[in-house]
Parts: C-alpha cells; sequence; structure tokens
C-alpha cells in the first residue's frame, strides 16, 4: 500500500482504473483532461495550509493515460474539467467517509467546465473519486481521515 499522494500512489490509481473494464466503460471516448486542486485548509496533516497540490488526470479513449501531480498550477489549453476543493474533504472522499457528490452539489467542491457535457457524462467524474475512494491502495502514514 503506497502512501497518499505518493508517486507510487500515483501509479497504483492508475493501474486500478485501468484493471477495472466496469470503470473505462462510464469514461467517453477520446482524450479526457481533468485537473484536481487539492487546497491546504490547516485540516490535513497531507497538504499544509496555504498550499495546492495539482493533479493531472488524462483519459484517453475510457483508460487513464496518466495521472501526476504537478509543481504548479496546470494552466495548459485543452482541459475539460476543473475541480478545485480542500485537502481534508478530498481526503475523506479517498477514506470512504465523504460523498463526492454532495460535496459537489453543496459548493464545497467546486468544478469548472461544460457542465452539460458534465450532466450528460456526469460517471466520468464519479469514475475519478470511484478510483480515488480505493482506501485499500492508500496508506495513511500520518492519519486518516477524519485524524483522529
Amino acid at each position: 500500500m503506497p502512501a497518499i499522494y505518493s508517486d507510487e500512489w500515483y501509479k497504483a490509481m492508475c493501474d486500478l482504473a485501468n484493471s477495472r473494464d466496469d470503470i473505462s466503460a462510464k469514461v467517453p471516448q477520446g482524450e479526457w483532461k481533468v485537473v484536481v486542486e487539492v487546497v491546504g485548509d490547516g485540516k490535513s496533516p497531507y497538504v499544509p495550509e496555504g498550499t495546492v497540490k495539482h493533479f493531472l488526470i488524462r483519459f484517453l479513449d475510457g483508460k487513464v493515460a496518466e495521472y501526476r501531480e504537478a509543481s504548479e498550477k496546470i494552466t495548459q489549453k485543452g482541459l475539460n474539467y476543473r475541480i478545485t476543493g480542500p485537502a481534508s474533504v478530498f481526503e475523506g472522499v479517498a477514506a470512504g467517509i465523504v460523498d463526492p457528490v454532495e460535496v459537489g452539489l453543496n459548493g464545497t467542491m467546486t468544478v469548472k467546465g461544460d457542465m452539460r457535457f458534465l450532466m450528460q457524462n456526469a460517471d466520468m467524474v464519479n469514475v475519478i473519486f470511484e478510483v480515488y475512494s480505493q482506501t485499500d491502495v492508500t496508506e495513511w502514514d500520518k492519519a486518516k481521515p477524519p485524524y483522529n
């Protein structure tokens, strides 16, 4: 089990997503680029307050072709979605104690992109969170949410 946010963890997330045909079938064909921004909120022991972790997840024909962390904000053209939220919320999703749909709907996480397309293909975002919430591939070396 790799530690959350490590290079090994990103690889484990890709391997998990790509090993499950039920997940791949939910992602529309073609190339989709999703940026996830995890904002340090003073609660997470993994993302210090005032910092942001930036991730690029690139899907190609239903498979995760790339999942990596970037050292700065990802601004490249051709992004389809940008999902931003507090680190403790993302980690709560990873721990299986926070519902990603609920925090998306109540504004705790923000989603920028073509919302009409997103509504038609909501499973694409659910794929990201389904893979992310596989706690059996995450080691919580500092503390597992809710960090008690």
